[in-house]
């Protein structure tokens, strides 16, 4: 599934109008969107790729391509989320909204109100998500792949609906293999896309990456990669609003049916230096982890999952901005699906390796032929030095017989000390 950044939330208005002149407000309020940067940072699958069913694989394989390959899945969840505004805590919100000893002096209407913008930090609330996504691409070489990937992200929230969300992706890149010995792989990555979401401005990414694995048992990979994101406003201009490097490592072990994972990503979103360009211009930084259980379900259909992701959220480094601070802590459950077709070009080039180097060592011709010792002919035994004990032993030779060794008394080419 491909994940990217976004701001963490669109400017919202100001809370001036609440409070009196004297009040101290810091700078704009974000909405505190649901969308997290991991949410939509491009990220390669490194499951098992596994199809609807066999008589499907089948009927996809004859249809298609042998170098086209896609990848579709959806993903249906609820959540329970303890910081949906992404606010810092009470006390230091109050001193972001308002000057110290300001509050009893305000009328009864702005008190209100900075009450109800409290109320809301830390304010649990359930979530419904849906996320369809679609990859497909051919195979130029066993290594090398062009592709391009659309998700839509669907956030609806129970109580807070002001945060409700629309994401839409749409995306195309190249990726390039680069074996790393028997068990690693390097794979390098560009991507272009463009990102709209609902109540902002679309925004437009370059998204060079790199992605190692390393296969540890046949049934444990661990991965690291690390991701550039450089936005700008309009398509191909960037950056002119920020740019947010992804750091991300992690494993994954699979057993029977069961799926385990573990991963985190270190996002760091420079947007300052952009001035009034960038829709927020604040500097942040996030630590988000995930620890995901996954099964199948049935035998039938292998590409359905239900599974469990706990997910802590800590922002950083933004001074307390709201929306872009405070501790989050996100409860995923629900069920996903997907459906695979993999390309066949790889793999039919090596199996044409392996044939071409067996057919090589067939009919290498052998320089030091080799003959089991019950094939040895008597006369190669003949000795060309005295023996220690019976001295020479020499082969009588007769007519249409086969030589034979005989007795030292018989040997017609006897020594003459002898």
């Amino acid at each position: 599934m491909s994940k990217a950044g976004t701001e963490g939330g669109a400017a919202g208005t100001l809370l001036a109008q609440a409070v009196s002149p004297g009040a101290i407000i810091s700078g704009p309020r974000t909405t505190g969107a649901t969308i997290l940067p991991t949410d939509v940072l491009p990220k390669s699958l490194l499951e098992n790729p596994l199809t609807f069913a066999e008589d499907l694989q089948l009927r996809i394989l004859k249809k298609l391509p042998s170098a086209f390959y896609f990848n579709a899945s959806v993903e249906s969840s609820f959540r329970l989320e303890t910081n949906p505004f992404q606010d810092p805590v009470k006390r230091v919100l109050l001193q972001k909204l308002v000057a110290p000893g300001e509050f009893p002096l305000l009328s009864a209407p702005q008190q209100q109100q900075i009450l109800s913008t409290l109320r809301k930090t830390d304010s649990f609330d359930n979530v419904f998500r849906v996320l369809p996504s679609i990859t497909g691409g051919f195979t130029l070489t066993p290594r090398t792949r062009v592709f391009g990937n659309f998700f839509m992200i669907r956030d609806s929230l129970f109580k807070n609906i002001t945060l409700n969300t629309n994401v839409y992706s749409y995306a195309y890149g190249i990726q390039h293999d680069i074996p790393l010995g028997e068990r690693g792989n390097l794979q390098a990555e560009v991507q272009f896309r463009e990102l709209n979401q609902m109540h902002q401005h679309s925004v437009f990414d370059f998204l060079p990456g790199l992605t190692a694995s390393y296969i540890l048992t046949p049934r444990t990979v661990a991965f690291a990669s690390s991701i550039l994101q450089i936005r700008g406003r309009k398509y191909f201009q960037a950056p002119t609003r920020e740019i947010d490097p992804f750091y991300t490592w992690g494993l994954m072990h699979q057993r029977g049916r069961w799926t385990f994972s573990a991963n985190s990503t270190f996002v760091q979103n420079f947007r300052n230096q952009f001035g009034h360009q960038a829709l927020l211009p604040v500097n942040n930084y996030s630590m988000i982890s995930d620890f995901e259980v996954a099964r199948r379900i049935m035998p039938q259909l292998p590409g359905l999952q239900a599974f469990m992701r706990a997910e802590p959220i800590w922002n950083m480094h933004s001074h307390n901005h709201p929306g872009l601070a405070g501790m989050d802590f996100r409860l995923y459950y629900g069920l996903r699906f997907s459906v695979t077709k993999p390309s066949l070009t790889a793999g039919l080039r090596q199996l044409e390796q392996q044939i071409e180097e067996q057919e090589k060592e067939e009919t290498a011709p052998q320089t030091t032929p080799s003959k089991p010792s019950a094939m040895i002919m008597p006369y190669e035994l003949q000795a060309s030095q005295p023996q220690p004990i019976h001295g020479f032993l020499c082969l009588e030779q007769q007519r249409g017989a086969v030589p034979r060794v005989i007795e030292l008394a018989s040997c017609q080419d006897l020594s003459p000390s002898e």
